[in-house]
């Protein structure tokens, strides 16, 4: 039995597994209106304001989504290369079936899955810079990933989806709890397998990042403490300064700081900062600057707005869960 200060669907009169299948059915349908069953639907750059398709998108990483058929099997395919470029495999109460890297491939099938005979292809690959081929190489390994599926049957919304009015009501109130801090800073049991989550941490998870990975790919750091002023509707100058955490660039990995607005939305074409662009402080620190135009490091945010350090390939899963467990010392302070 969870903690009576813990939000769960039942709060709302819906069972919990409806939850999570109506948070993948609305990210399926927002696929499928581009493409249809077993069909990439592809982004050709970076995400922004109009091309967003499920909340706290990175802008470091292009997207591609696909629903799939898998009742009589399917086998999704990366192509080799050296770059970023991952395809997660999610079934429809948003477990991770698998994480294919360049050079691998899976075959999904229904006993693979905790519910429905489809799954959800979140891919994600790193923009490569013009020096190695820029877009057109990046779009061509895009196009390169495969899926090769046995049956097409057009997806429909399973009868336990709830309705969206509802669907808002249980996501709003599990994100509120996050913002309050009663998800903790460890995310390292909320995304991954049936086996290896929380049950709460994982409803936290499916409201406040639906489609995140797993700890061992990925480590998600909520910036919780924001003291950043508001006033006549915009957000005042602030400052986040951190020690950036430990990548393993050999595979292509990274670290980013983006903003969204209070849903969890991009709110600029321009939200994001990674690695690569930030010039560190003399001490190795990194600061970043919100709303403070002419400063080092600076994006402009909504009002209010909150912030995510994205981890992705961590130099190793103990480094990033200690760097995690400091997480609620992270501080957006209001600049002087």
């Amino acid at each position: 039995m969870k903690p009576a200060q813990h939000t769960t669907p039942a709060d709302f009169g819906v069972w919990e597994v409806a939850y999570k299948v109506s948070e993948t059915d609305f990210n399926m349908k927002r696929s499928l209106a581009k493409a249809p069953v077993n069909e990439w639907a592809h982004q050709d750059d970076v995400v922004n304001v109009k091309t967003q398709q499920v909340v706290r998108e990175n802008q470091d990483v292009i997207y591609s989504s696909a629903v799939v058929d898998i009742r009589e099997g399917a086998t999704i395919s990366v192509p080799k290369s050296d770059n970023y470029h991952i395809i997660q495999i999610l079934d429809m109460q948003n477990y991770t079936v698998e994480v294919l890297y360049p050079g691998e491939s899976a075959a999904i099938t229904p006993d693979r899955v905790t519910y429905g005979s489809y799954v959800y292809l979140n891919m994600r690959i790193r923009k490569l810079p013009e020096e190695k081929g820029g877009l057109q190489t990046t779009h061509k390994l895009q196009r390169m990933a495969r899926i090769e599926a046995k049956s097409a049957i057009p997806y429909a919304s399973p009868d336990i989806v709830v309705d969206p009015a509802t669907l808002e009501k249980v996501r709003r109130a599990l994100v509120k709890d996050v913002y309050e801090g009663k998800a903790g800073t460890d995310t390292s049991a909320s995304m991954g397998t049936p086996y290896d989550t929380d049950p709460q941490l994982h409803l936290y998870a499916t409201a406040y990042g639906w489609g995140g990975l797993a700890i061992a790919h990925a480590g998600y750091v909520p910036i919780t403490r924001n003291q950043t002023k508001i006033e006549d509707g915009k957000a005042l100058p602030s400052s986040l300064t951190f020690t950036p955490p430990e990548i393993d660039e050999g595979r292509g990995g990274f670290w980013s700081v983006i903003t969204y607005d209070a849903e969890g939305w991009i709110a600029r074409d321009k939200a994001s900062i990674c690695n690569s662009e930030v010039a560190p402080n003399a001490d190795g620190s990194c600061t970043i600057h919100f709303n403070s135009p002419g400063k080092a490091n600076n994006l402009d945010t909504p009002a209010p707005f909150v912030a995510l350090l994205r981890v992705y390939v961590p130099r190793s899963k103990e480094g990033i869960v200690r760097y995690m467990a400091k997480a609620g010392e992270l501080v957006i302070q209001e600049s002087p």
